[in-house]
């Protein structure tokens, strides 16, 4: 690949840390339905996957029915709450995003009010206007790599010409099969493995302006 055409960068757990609020907002939820479940097991287990999915199979597994939109109204509230309180950025996330001098967006599972709050608490949804997507958007999540061509149509991009940053397992596949280059954040130590010529598995968001050098990238201050 010559030339990058723009950045995609995952939100929950790349650009802000808050995959274990949102696991903790997840054991509250249930709770409230009288389901007892341990942290631990819903963050290394369900990393990634969608809310609607989640309770699916958790509900299914103790035998108790649970409205979705019941059961998404308590953890939406749980989520904000703790992230007025407790959010904040990965390490490193501000410093890079201000040195890329390529268009960028952002490619989540969540919905864009979720995005908005924690990129904006955070100060950087400036760096995103009207470029947040959402699977909510076209009801179409990772792993599908559907997202990915709906975020490059918009942002009138070669999606084969874009970089994906994600922590997910899911989200990496989601880029791997829109032939996107994947940059796969395992700072934690529970992340899959992936082995693909694709993916480029680092560990800090410090070390990507190198790696891309290394590429012949010139796409950072």
């Amino acid at each position: 690949m010559s030339q990058i055409e723009a950045v995609f960068f995952d939100c929950d757990g790349t650009l802000v840390d808050s995959e274990v609020i949102c696991s903790r907002a997840y054991v509250t939820m249930f709770r409230e339905f009288g389901i007892h479940v341990d942290l631990e097991e819903i963050f290394t287990r369900f990393k990634g996957v969608k809310l609607y999915e989640i309770i699916d199979i958790i509900s299914k597994e103790q035998g108790v029915t649970m409205v979705q939109a019941d059961a998404e109204h308590v953890y939406r509230a749980e989520v904000a709450r703790l992230f007025d309180t407790e959010l904040e950025d990965i390490a490193g996330a501000n410093e890079l995003l201000a040195s890329i001098n390529v268009p960028m967006c952002v490619v989540s599972n969540g919905p864009v009010s979720k995005m908005q709050h924690s990129l904006g608490k955070l100060n950087m949804l400036h760096y995103f206007p009207e470029k947040l997507f959402s699977g909510y958007d076209i009801q179409r999540w990772k792993p599908d790599p559907a997202l990915m061509f709906h975020a490059a149509k918009a942002m009138n991009v070669n999606v084969e010409n874009c970089i994906l940053v994600d922590d997910s397992s899911a989200g990496a596949q989601s880029g791997i099969d829109a032939g996107m280059e994947v940059f796969y954040f395992c700072a934690d130590p529970h992340n899959k493995p992936i082995v693909h010529p694709k993916v480029t598995t680092f560990t800090e968001l410090a070390q990507l302006p190198a790696l891309w050098k290394a590429r012949g990238w010139n796409i950072t201050r």
